[in-house]
């Protein structure tokens, strides 16, 4: 956690200058509820697994500044998998991934609360697996494209600091994460978080009123 806000702060310096384009950056933590489907060929079946649950964070960009509309783009860690239960034993299934998360986001300014919905598609890169359902005999894909939708609510600050909560909705739908012959596997995970982001004041033109002497 203090690499990520000695990160933060380090981005934060870095680009204070291109406040216009760049609205503001953030960091963000939390839980994963992750949870897996096993689609079987032969015979043709549906196992769908229990949930686990594992950490979430990352560091993420907010452009443009539009009262309705703006574009997210964040590098996320994620942990995903599932409890395989089997009549002889459960067997845990663990995967690490980092994450490129791209995210149209709709927002609403209220008094106190800004709602807000984000959707989007993720690039997710298998940074490790820890896979111990018999079922699975292979590496799960290093790289795969998901789907997230979600909503948050950030707390109307007058500083530059802003609070907010999010949760997210991530299934495979677009692609497995692990495809064999006999087997796909795609992911589900629900993820709790809550962020901080610093939001850049847009710079102001001073006018130089001319000065008359008497």
């Amino acid at each position: 956690m203090k690499k990520a806000l000695f990160l933060f702060l380090f981005i934060l310096a870095a680009f204070q200058s291109e406040a216009q384009f760049l609205n503001s950056i953030g960091i963000t933590a939390g839980g994963s509820l992750g949870n897996q489907k096993f689609y079987f060929t032969d015979p043709l079946s549906v196992s769908r697994k229990n949930y686990i649950i594992g950490p979430n964070g990352s560091i993420f960009f907010e452009f443009f500044s539009g009262n309705y509309a703006r574009w997210v783009s964040e590098i996320q860690y994620n942990e995903k998998g599932s409890r395989d239960k089997q009549p002889e034993a459960n067997y845990y299934n663990k995967l690490q991934y980092l994450c490129w998360n791209n995210y149209l986001k709709l927002r609403y300014e209220m008094y106190r609360i800004i709602p807000y919905v984000l959707i989007g598609p993720r690039l997710e890169y298998n940074l490790s697996q820890g896979t111990a359902s018999p079922a699975i005999t292979g590496k799960f894909l290093p790289l795969h494209v998901s789907a997230a939708g979600g909503g948050g609510i950030e707390f109307v600050s007058y500083s530059n600091f802003k609070f907010f909560t999010e949760a997210f909705y991530n299934p495979d739908i677009i692609m497995p994460a692990y495809k064999t012959s006999g087997l796909e596997v795609r992911n589900k995970t629900i993820e709790l978080r809550i962020g901080l982001k610093y939001e850049f004041v847009p710079k102001t033109e001073t006018c130089n009123t001319p000065t008359y002497v008497e």
